[in-house]
């Protein structure tokens, strides 16, 4: 059985559903076949259940399992999937990449206390805030993506304080520059409809198509230091894959 390594700097909530996403996707538990218990699991791994619950809402979020009250937790039908590794830069930088002039509008800066999906995603208490950014994306002028980010308070307390240079400018540079170094990032991406809110601001009719991307930010310990869930219109914005085959 694979052990949890307490030494290793990213977190055992992290392990443990690397372990689970493993042995799903290599067959050992089965679509539609319940999971061990938290309690089993806790006693398997030698960890909380705090750490047991993390790990599966994570992957109850990924699509990987599914809940029913009573039952217990279940492993889905795996989707079809195509991941690739690549190289972690700012949206500004692969705008600029693309021959595009980046930028944008900065609408709120605030501190909340965040869903619970931000405060999981950024592993925080429910007393603990966040800094939350709304931004419009633009490119040569014109408006191409809707983000929400959230960032750890106080940890962020001074990205919070210079928010203003977010709207034009990378968050990921303002970031670093006050130590908080994007490392790798987790992304995930589904299709979506634009709301009220990103049509209006996007200009694209309510109800249009386009790609929903969460994506979660870690530096190089292990630790979330950023949250974003974007809205791209289809007809705005295009995701594109280099692939090499390797021997």
């Amino acid at each position: 059985m694979p052990t949890l390594e307490r030494s290793n700097p990213l977190p055992l909530y992290y392990q443990l559903k690397e372990v689970l996403k493993q042995q799903i996707r290599a067959g050992h538990l089965a679509p539609h076949t319940a999971i061990p218990s938290e309690p089993e699991l806790v006693a398997q791994y030698h960890v909380s259940r705090a750490t047991v619950r993390q790990a599966l809402t994570e992957l109850v979020h990924e699509g990987l399992l599914y809940r029913q009250h009573g039952r217990g937790t279940f492993v889905c039908e795996p989707r079809v999937q195509h991941q690739t590794i690549s190289e972690l830069t700012s949206f500004s930088e692969e705008l600029r990449r693309r021959g595009k002039r980046p930028g944008g509008m900065l609408f709120v800066s605030e501190l909340v206390r965040g869903s619970q999906t931000v405060r999981e995603q950024l592993r925080l208490t429910d007393e603990e805030q966040v800094v939350r950014l709304e931004r419009l994306r633009t490119a040569d002028e014109s408006p191409i993506a809707y983000e929400i980010n959230y960032l750890p308070y106080p940890r962020a307390m001074s990205v919070y304080q210079r928010a203003k240079e977010a709207a034009e400018g990378s968050l990921y540079n303002l970031m670093a520059s006050e130590g908080l170094q994007p490392y790798i990032a987790e992304q995930a991406f589904k299709a979506g409809l634009a709301s009220g809110r990103e049509s209006e601001l996007l200009r694209v009719p309510e109800g249009s198509v386009g790609v929903r991307m969460t994506s979660t930010a870690f530096d190089e310990t292990g630790a979330p230091i950023e949250y974003t869930e974007s809205f791209f219109p289809e007809n705005l914005y295009e995701f594109r894959l280099t692939l090499r085959i390797t021997k």
